[in-house]
């Protein structure tokens, strides 16, 4: 974070400010919601969390340097800084990155989606890459606190930013489109992840499809058109959607995919003014054919060559969490454990099914799905039990429903209250040869399960 002052700050939180005046023409260098992160020079937003609050933190907060502090509450800094109280710290962050994205005057792609959102920033990422510098979502920022975060991580050499949006409830995606509007849009699909918040998938399509209902005339929205609800769309402010998938009504589309068990796919792409191109992505999974698709769209609207674009698809990195493979003692681990909906589990279950030897499943439970969430459980072990997984192994209560929708056709099921047990069991049942997938919504803490077995626990 660089180009903007203290008093630049203080203005966009629009609140009530103590503290010395000296230091409203210093520049900052970062703003966080963290206090162990503060660094001299820095902003700090004090929020008031579920299980601490923030506020307790500001005076060690000036004491690390920083220039400013935000909150709720009254506080004197002393003259080590500046203090400004607000209503919502949140809104306040808020405020501050819009006005730091203001200030950086980049071309902003924003990703939103039921899932796919983090696999797909990281193709456009790699693939604009090549020829800008290029921001993106850091972990999982891309909430009303994340957002705000990720955009001041970015400094002025930063040319495009590609940004995650995602929400849970209403009204948040305007939230986070009056933080950074961005010129391309991107909708991976429309699934059932939130449904219990947003009530319908066609009320998950009204509130995502928010991201691009500001975007310029010149800008693009980018749609999958294998989705039944996106493929709907016929127009939007910047005219007719690009439409991007696997079947050739497409605008852009695959063509002769060939799945190269874990090591990926290679396809050709159709449908670009370069016309056609052959390109290999790393990852295995085909929707990460289709994230690929709507990474060589960004990367044509940007002006980018063929083979850069090439280049990028070829270059993209799983991160932790997501479809990260990694071999230890002779098993392939496949870590998918952050968060979990029917379609991405079922996607899982087909990309361990791409590996050699014996296939065990690791589910766990799978939230806000609304009310028919136990059919959605059951269904997912239905599928487990098609595609012929060896071993079934369910943490949680809901996920009870996964192995009874797999019984009878799985041989081997086994059913856990707790991740310890879970873990205990499944060390002392897998053996050189075997491929392992975990997976569940985020606050079953399945990465820990993913930690242990690869030794990182």
């Amino acid at each position: 974070m660089d180009k903007m002052t203290v008093e630049q700050a203080v203005n966009a939180c629009a609140g009530e400010f103590k503290g010395d005046r000296g230091f409203f023409d210093r520049e900052i260098t970062s703003l966080v919601t963290d206090s162990r992160k503060v660094i001299p020079g820095g902003v700090y937003g004090a929020i008031k969390g579920e299980r601490v609050d923030g506020h307790g933190f500001i005076g060690s907060a000036f004491d690390a340097g920083a220039f400013l502090v935000v909150g709720e509450k009254d506080f004197d800094p002393e003259g080590k800084g500046v203090y400004v109280k607000v209503p919502s710290t949140v809104e306040a962050v808020g405020r501050v990155a819009r006005e730091y994205m203001k200030i950086l005057d980049i071309p902003v792609v924003g990703i939103t989606g039921s899932v796919g959102k983090t696999s797909t920033k990281e193709v456009i990422a790699a693939v604009l890459a090549q020829e800008y510098v290029t921001g993106k979502t850091l972990g999982n920022h891309n909430n009303e606190i994340g957002l705000p975060l990720t955009c001041c991580e970015m400094d002025s050499e930063t040319e495009v930013a590609v940004l995650e949006m995602g929400i849970s409830a209403p009204e948040e995606m305007d939230y986070l489109t009056g933080i950074v509007q961005p010129e391309v849009a991107v909708i991976t699909n429309i699934g059932v992840t939130h449904m219990e918040i947003l009530g319908s998938r066609e009320g998950i399509f009204e509130e995502k499809s928010k991201i691009y209902k500001n975007i310029p005339k010149e800008g693009l929205v980018i749609l999958n058109g294998d989705n039944d609800i996106l493929s709907q769309v016929k127009d939007t402010p910047a005219g007719k959607p690009l439409f991007v998938g696997l079947e050739d009504k497409n605008d852009i589309y695959a063509e002769d995919i060939r799945e190269e068990g874990l090591s990926g796919s290679s396809f050709i792409i159709k449908g670009l003014n370069c016309g056609d191109l052959e390109v290999h992505i790393p990852i295995p999974g085909r929707h990460m054919v289709t994230n690929a698709l709507a990474a060589a769209a960004v990367g044509e609207y940007f002006g980018l060559s063929a083979g850069s674009i090439q280049k990028g698809i070829a270059s993209v990195e799983t991160v932790s969490g997501r479809t990260n493979i990694r071999q230890v003692n002779g098993i392939t681990v496949i870590d998918d454990s952050y968060n979990a909906s029917p379609v991405s589990m079922m996607s899982a279950i087909d990309t361990l099914c791409l590996a050699d030897g014996r296939k065990i499943c690791v589910l766990g439970n799978m939230y806000e799905l609304g009310d028919d969430s136990l059919k959605m459980h059951r269904q997912v072990g239905e599928y487990a039990a098609s595609k012929n997984v060896d071993v079934l192994f369910t943490c949680g209560d809901m996920a009870k429903e996964i192995a009874e929708g797999a019984k009878g056709r799985v041989g081997d099921i086994r059913c856990f209250d707790d991740n310890e047990a879970l873990v205990k069991e499944l060390e002392a049942v897998l053996r050189e040869g075997d491929a392992v997938m975990i997976k569940a919504s985020n606050s079953m803490k399945f990465g820990d399960v993913a930690k242990a077995l690869m030794g990182d626990g």
